[in-house]
């Protein structure tokens, strides 16, 4: 599983720039913004990524609500993924 945040000096991998994704909270009519975003290889990489990310909010408190959803975005504003806080995700 490879989703850690890359330093500026692996934000190229082979010589190819690795893509930024942004990882969006929508809750009731409200976003939570992830202005900075993380580098990650690919779609699959921030697939994990979120999932990781939602299993840890879940097991805080606010994070419960079933109608919570995070987006993730790439760099061009592009929505790659949504998920749903359900459990088991």
């Amino acid at each position: 599983m490879y989703w850690r945040r890359l330093s500026a000096r692996q934000k190229t991998r082979d010589g190819l720039r690795v893509p930024r994704y942004f990882f969006t909270i929508h809750r009731h009519g409200r976003a939570e913004n992830d202005p900075d975003g993380t580098y990650l290889p690919d779609a699959e990489a921030a697939l994990s990524y979120a999932e990781h990310t939602i299993r840890e909010l879940r097991k805080k408190s606010g994070y419960k609500d079933l109608a919570l959803m995070m987006f993730v975005t790439d760099e061009s504003g592009q929505t790659v993924l949504s998920l749903p806080f359900f459990p088991g995700c």
